[in-house]
């Protein structure tokens, strides 16, 4: 049985953002896997300790490796709160 392609995009597209996240980002002491899709990556109390210049850091890695760009008008925050809300407008970026 095979997934729909829709899914099965979604989550290989998961899987690329949180390793790009754990090797962009020198996240020492956690594996990809561990990130969970929901989880909040910039929040105060997130594992990960991201901060603003982490998310430039991330910004340009995903702009490069997805060949995107992400809007100028501010609104980019709002894709940053976790891996799913990233991976969702990576692909509604590259549709």
């Amino acid at each position: 049985m095979t997934m729909p392609a829709p899914q099965t995009e979604q989550g290989e597209l998961r899987k690329q953002i949180k390793e790009l996240l754990v090797t962009t980002l020198r996240l020492e002491g956690v594996r990809p896997e561990e990130i969970g899709d929901g989880d909040a990556l910039f929040s105060p109390d997130s594992r990960l300790g991201l901060d603003s210049l982490a998310a430039l850091e991330l910004l340009s890695a995903i702009e490069y490796t997805f060949k995107i760009r992400f809007p100028n008008d501010g609104s980019a925050k709002h894709h940053f709160e976790s891996v799913a809300t990233l991976a969702a407008f990576v692909q509604s970026a590259r549709s």
